[in-house]
């Protein structure tokens, strides 16, 4: 979901407003549930019950109970690519990434920063959910690779294709784990500078050189 549409853009139609609020409840829903009596203890009946909709209903917004639990971090991945999507890309590739990601993390609506921070302790917390977010980046990662191939007119087996996307969001990852153990102190601009280093370490780590 793009930003427009998390808060409810009243350019959108209403239909498309109102799914967004639906899905947007079940999510919040199922991270107040999971948090609060555990995610093996929550059921599928229960999440839809307190958004007010059908179990039926929840299927048609989220493919599986972990889908609802790492919606803040879906929501970021989802407004990336869209960004980048739309992208003319010049110049170096990874700084491209660095910045298209960092303004998608600030362009985020302003509840995002709590609602990451539950889902991240949520995940730490819950083996199966870690496993879920496992795959679900494994994803973003294949989306990635096959949206530079596109545009930079390489082969979709180019190495330099997944080292950049093992880059762009590890870097973001490492920048996340630091930032939730900090208790999200200093707020978005400070999970965004912990990116930006997370990526500038990049070209000093590959200089670095023991001594003797």
């Amino acid at each position: 979901m793009t930003a427009a549409e998390q808060a409810g853009d009243r350019s959108l139609p209403l239909r498309e407003r109102k799914k967004q609020r639906t899905r947007r409840a079940l999510a919040d829903a199922a991270l107040r549930l999971f948090t609060e009596k555990g995610y093996d203890a929550t059921t599928l009946e229960e999440v839809a019950d307190q958004a007010d909709v059908s179990k039926s209903t929840f299927f048609r917004f989220f493919p599986a109970k972990e889908a609802a639990a790492i919606e803040a971090e879906a929501e970021l991945w989802s407004a990336y690519l869209e960004a980048l999507s739309r992208l003319e890309l010049s110049g170096e590739v990874l700084e491209v990434l660095h910045q298209t990601l960092a303004v998608a993390v600030a362009t985020l609506e302003t509840s995002w920063d709590e609602r990451f921070l539950a889902t991240r302790r949520l995940v730490a917390a819950e083996p199966a959910l870690l496993g879920y977010l496992d795959h679900y980046r494994a994803g973003v990662k294949n989306e990635l690779i096959a949206l530079l191939a596109q545009k930079l007119r390489l082969g979709g087996e180019d190495l330099r294709l997944f080292v950049l996307a093992e880059l762009t969001i590890s870097a973001f990852s490492l920048a996340g784990r630091r930032w939730v153990r900090n208790n999200a102190h200093g707020g978005r601009k400070a999970l965004i500078k912990r990116f930006d280093d997370a990526i500038s370490a990049v070209p000093a780590s590959l200089d670095l050189s023991a001594p003797g």
